[in-house]
């Protein structure tokens, strides 16, 4: 069916444009939930709550205690604001010690306090050539609160004649002025509501405590004016106790323009900022200047000292940022002004952080917080990494490893650990190969003592070793592949050094490995004697000089010094693969304090260990180190 011009096209007046598109002007007329910091008594602290409460409801309220805000800023006579809510009548009333013209306007041929509160576009605030500090600058407010009101009633005295005055329906019924004289300057708005437009009933709970946070800032922002909630003072003697209501310490500082308050967040960061003694919810232009200036400072200093480059925008999630700024005609993203568009290059004061103030929040447990966020982080992407690495190695084919061949349970099969290639051919020839496995080490292993373990396992001589036994840092090592390891090393300080390392690094991820005796040293000859079809091993130096000081027939003994394992001939590789000797190394009371002795960055144990003090960790009667 045709749509008719008429009802296509239509034209509305201002008043009906206001109440068909409410959110243009108020903002959402729907129920909110969100998070809001409100007073709670017995902590007198501000703490957040979740509450439910009605944005363009509240805006009403704010359209016209604005007014009285933004003429004491013009006037500091006007000193006081009392507001009152009455339940029983559902009625808001704002009354100031200040004062409207009692005037008809020349121009417009119509008394002053009627024009400015039932005519939309209407007010003080046009003139842009003016520096204006206040925050009114459209000229819609207060009549938006005539227009969403059942009842609206204006009565004010300029101290000559008092002027009173109602409107009723939404704007559209008014009662001619009552025009009286008298000397009392003050002004007082009262409203009832058009509660259905809001899909309320009544002024709820939830209403009259976000009118009465919005009297804490206002209070707050301006500590000159008084202010009374049916007939309860709000006051602070300046915006840093308002501040401390969040959080303490806060660290404070002000200027003409500016009130600053910097505390820590422990919950990402936070602002509560003020334009012109309105909230600025979104934050906006001043509170990135500010941000910017702690952040810039605080990298560049946690930078020199504890050489970490952290971005802005982590060191802003440890901050509580509390502004009150003086903004010279502020411009806003909305109606709502909650969020401010100003350049800073136009907010006619700029407010530069004294040193003094940035080196306080930098000896704080903001910066101790932040690195301690930064350590946590980082150790959340070393285990991500190992995670990733440790699932590699289950498909890992170690090129090197002389594989066991046994399957099922493998719990009696021993790997041994080789110093570099040369034994392979030698253990392939002697060992048993359902029951002995090999890995050859190329060089000296790593220490991993003060490394992190996603840097350890990025080493390809680690990464091979772990998947051929199937260990993996951060899992106990059960079901492995192997149910013993032994180590082949030479019998010289290079040997001695590389089997400590491995001990190094079995002991520090998995200690278990020793409590449970599964890791054994094999001792390899250091000095042969052969005569004829005798041979006899010795295994250390006071081994051979016994057997030595005992022989009287010494020259028809052909002696050999063992270098390594490389100097071993096939008889001998056959006893220390098919007969090792071995001993186990166990774990003492002891076990990690050695280790850090020997294998961490500060030398000075280290030191007095070489020089001579006795050594404090043995595994059976033998000495590692």
């Amino acid at each position: 069916m045709a749509v008719s011009i008429e009802k296509k096209y239509q034209k509305l007046t201002d008043t009906e444009h206001v109440l068909l598109r409410p959110g243009m002007y108020i903002g959402s007329v729907k129920p909110h939930t969100e998070e809001v910091y409100l007073l709670d008594r017995r902590s007198w602290k501000l703490i957040p709550k979740e509450i439910t409460y009605n944005p363009g409801f509240l805006k009403l309220f704010d359209e016209i205690v604005s007014n009285s805000v933004d003429e004491h800023k013009r006037n500091l006579k006007l000193n006081q604001v009392k507001v009152n809510i009455d339940i029983n009548t559902n009625k808001i009333s704002i009354w100031d010690n200040g004062g409207i013209p009692v005037e008809i306007h020349k121009k417009y041929n119509e008394w002053v306090p009627e024009m400015i509160f039932s005519n939309l576009k209407t007010g003080s605030n046009f003139d842009d050539t003016e520096q204006r500090t206040v925050v009114g600058t459209n000229g819609v407010g207060s009549t938006l609160t005539n227009i969403f009101s059942k009842e609206f009633i204006i009565d004010t005295c300029d101290k000559k004649k008092r002027f009173t005055q109602t409107f009723s329906d939404n704007m559209a019924k008014k009662t001619k002025p009552v025009i009286k004289p008298q000397k009392k300057g003050f002004t007082e708005i009262s409203y009832i509501a058009d509660f259905k437009r809001f899909g309320m009933t009544k002024i709820d709970k939830a209403s009259i405590q976000m009118i009465e946070k919005r009297l804490y800032d206002i209070a707050a922002c301006n500590p000159k004016l008084k202010i009374w909630l049916n007939d309860d003072p709000i006051t602070f003697k300046s915006f840093k106790e308002y501040s401390e209501l969040y959080t303490t310490p806060v660290f404070y500082e002000q200027s003409e323009n500016w009130q600053i308050g910097i505390g820590h967040s422990t919950s990402g960061f936070k602002a509560i900022s003020f334009v012109n003694s309105v909230e600025t919810k979104d934050g906006g232009k001043h509170v990135d200047n500010i941000t910017w200036q702690i952040t810039q400072f605080l990298r560049d200093k946690i930078k020199r000292k504890h050489r970490v480059d952290v971005k802005p925008s982590e060191l802003k999630n440890h901050l509580y940022l509390f502004i009150n700024s003086t903004i010279i005609n502020p411009a806003f993203s909305s109606q709502t002004k909650e969020k401010l568009i100003t350049e800073p290059k136009d907010f006619g004061s700029i407010h530069v952080l004294s040193d003094k103030t940035l080196k306080q929040v930098l000896n704080s447990e903001i910066i101790q917080s932040v690195l301690d966020w930064i350590k946590q982080k980082k150790d959340a992407d070393d285990r991500a990494k190992l995670r990733k690495l440790n699932k590699g190695l289950d498909k890992k084919k170690v090129v090197k490893l002389i594989d066991a061949k046994k399957r099922g349970d493998r719990s009696n099969c021993t790997l041994a650990i080789f110093e570099g290639d040369s034994a392979s051919s030698a253990f392939r020839q002697y060992r048993n190969p359902n029951m002995q496995g090999a890995f050859p080490l190329r060089g000296k292993f790593v220490n991993v003592r003060e490394s992190i373990p996603s840097k350890v396992v990025q080493n390809k001589e680690v990464q091979s070793l772990m998947a051929a036994l199937g260990l993996k840092i951060g899992h106990a090592p059960k079901d492995l592949r192997y149910g013993k390891i032994l180590l082949y090393t030479d019998a010289d300080v290079d040997g001695n050094s590389i089997s400590a390392l491995l001990i190094n690094f079995l002991g520090k991820y998995w200690p278990e490995l020793f409590e449970e005796g599964r890791v054994l040293k094999v001792e390899t000859p250091l000095m042969v004697a052969k005569k004829g079809k005798e041979t006899l091993s010795f295994y250390s130096d006071d081994d051979y000089k016994e057997w030595e000081s005992k022989q009287r027939s010494l020259p028809s003994w052909s002696i050999e010094y063992k270098k390594g394992l490389a100097a071993l001939e096939n008889e001998e590789y056959q006893e220390i693969i098919s007969n090792p000797k071995t001993f186990t190394l166990t774990k003492d009371k002891d076990f990690d304090n050695t280790l850090d002795t020997w294998f961490s960055k500060d030398s000075e144990p280290r030191k007095k260990k070489i020089l001579g003090e006795e050594l404090i960790y043995k595994t059976s009667d033998k000495s590692l180190f």
